[in-house]
């Protein structure tokens, strides 16, 4: 009987083992992300406790009116039956960001289930039915705080692990002697900048880029190793940090000649803490670059320029100041995508993209400025950029059935959501804007919200809110701003706000997608 008792809540406790998993491996692998995260989660888990009181009471009455047996294997039976339904229902479950057993996902899992294990065997060892009575109701809040402890028992593993991968990588890099490295950080227009670089470069140099978003240690690391040939001359390295030091240590183990800051502002608040803790972080690129080293920085962002810098390296600036070096301006639009001039030491260069909106004429002008200094000729910098393709999620202009898609799915900062919203007001038809707001900004994220509900509410003619607790500001912004209710849809989830919008969407209606989270913050 106790075999079956404890097949039975391991059973019983698979899908919240596996669900723990997925929203850690979501907040990245991070104790200090997942912990405010879970605090935000307890009134979801609330349901799951109204429910196992419930079995509590009925089974406790059981025990009182019948042997010793029956109860024990009441429970079993119910326990089997609530196992297989949270199963079903988890199979069912569409998520934006699938759980990916990566390596480190197995391990972590294996290390949850032996810790489970080894408490249920005690449990039946030494308690009796009341104590395992009493134990059930907790029994689905446990694999959430068994992650944090299976997390920190495999952490000094987890680093021994990827210190080894991490040299082999550092030297196959100091092996390649000839290789150009530019490392490229910022708040945000990182991957973009990356991303309008390779495909001003690649037809001069053989090129290689971090693929997506993999900007930190592991993903550069996982890069390095797999992808880095001997014939490559330009590595083109994104570099993410969402904690002080991180850029530091990137930089030691990178060592690029090149660096790119691409703009400062309040992402990643939460692990911050402070404005001058992202400054500073982000300054290490240009900072710890060698004497013989090119920095480029944004004219136009207020924390850089008031950043006192303190380099040996030669630094230049981009931006639409007039300040700059490499300045862009006189821009328009037209149905074909953007015009703009770069003027460079008193010359203007004119361009063209398919591009929209100003975020993306700067980071083109940061692409042209770093092509430039490595050799790139005007007319062959023109050519490329006419040539620039939509960058993946990036306000991407997508042509669907009988609506323009604007998708800017990863863009997660309030300058960003402002210059799309920016883009999105020109348009023609219908605006309909579908986001679920901002996150990580710690402190100011109420704040800019709400200030984004109010900057909207003047850019567009109906909006979709993802989630009604997160958009809670955004709501409170766009009201403020006298925004029409009845054009004001808040819906749960990403699917529901698809389905509202085949409801409102008037014929060739323009929509942006602004930001679109993973599961563990819709909420």
């Amino acid at each position: 009987m106790k075999t079956f008792m404890l097949c039975s809540y391991l059973f019983f406790v698979l899908v919240p083992l596996k669900k723990s998993l997925h929203m850690f491996q979501q907040n990245r692998y991070r104790n200090d992300r997942y912990l405010p995260w879970l605090k935000q989660q307890l009134y979801v888990l609330r349901k799951h406790l109204v429910k196992t009181v419930l079995l509590l009471f009925l089974i406790y009455g059981l025990f009182f009116i019948s042997n010793d047996q029956f109860p024990q294997l009441l429970l079993s039976m119910l326990l089997l039956i609530y196992g297989y339904l949270m199963w079903r229902k988890e199979e069912q479950s569409e998520y934006r960001k699938p759980l990916v057993f990566t390596p480190r996902a197995k391990r972590l899992y294996g290390m949850q289930l032996f810790l489970m294990f080894v408490i249920l065997w005690v449990l039946q060892q030494y308690g009796n039915i009341f104590w395992q009575i009493f134990f059930t109701p907790y029994l689905y809040f446990l694999p959430w705080v068994l992650i944090l402890v299976s997390a920190c028992i495999m952490l000094p593993i987890e680093r021994f692990i990827q210190q080894s991968y991490m040299q082999k990588a550092a030297k196959k890099l100091r092996d390649h002697e000839n290789l150009c490295i530019i490392g490229i950080t910022g708040s945000y227009g990182k991957t973009s900048v990356k991303n309008v670089l390779y495909q001003l470069m690649k037809e001069d140099w053989y090129a290689l880029a971090t693929p997506q978003s993999y900007n930190n240690r592991m993903g550069i690391t996982k890069t390095i190793l797999e992808y880095l040939q001997p014939l490559h001359e330009l590595f083109l390295c994104e570099m993410g940090a969402d904690h002080v030091h991180e850029i530091e240590e990137l930089m030691k183990f990178v060592r690029p000649q090149y660096g790119i800051v691409t703009a400062v502002g309040q992402q990643h608040l939460a692990t911050f803490h402070s404005m001058e803790n992202i400054l500073h972080e982000k300054m290490q690129m240009i900072e710890q670059l060698g004497r013989q080293g090119i920095g480029f920085l944004n004219a136009d962002n207020e924390w850089i320029r008031s950043y006192p810098l303190r380099v040996h390296c030669r630094v230049i600036w981009f931006g639409k100041d007039m300040l700059a070096d490499y300045r862009y301006g006189n821009v328009s639009y037209d149905e074909e995508g953007s015009r703009f001039t770069i003027t460079h030491k008193a010359v203007a260069h004119v361009f063209h993209t398919r591009l929209l909106g100003e975020h993306n004429l700067m980071n083109i002008t940061c692409g042209v400025a770093v092509a430039h200094q490595l050799g790139m000729s005007w007319d062959a910098l023109g050519k490329q950029c006419e040539q620039l393709p939509y960058v993946t999620h990036r306000l991407e202009k997508k042509q669907m059935a009988d609506y323009t898609l604007l998708d800017d799915a990863y863009n997660a900062n309030p300058k960003g959501a402002r210059y799309a919203l920016d883009v999105l007001r020109e348009m023609p038809q219908q605006r309909i804007i579908i986001t679920p707001g901002l996150i990580d900004l710690g402190y100011a994220q109420d704040k800019e919200n709400e200030l984004l509900g109010a900057y909207m509410a003047a850019c567009v003619d109906d909006v979709i809110l993802v989630g009604p607790t997160q958009t809670e500001k955004i709501k409170k912004g766009l009201i403020a701003k006298k925004f029409p209710i009845e054009r004001l849809h808040v819906v749960t989830n990403i699917q529901e706000a698809f389905a509202c919008l085949q409801q409102i969407k008037e014929k060739d209606a323009y929509v942006l997608l602004e930001n679109d989270l993973p599961d563990a913050f819709n909420h």
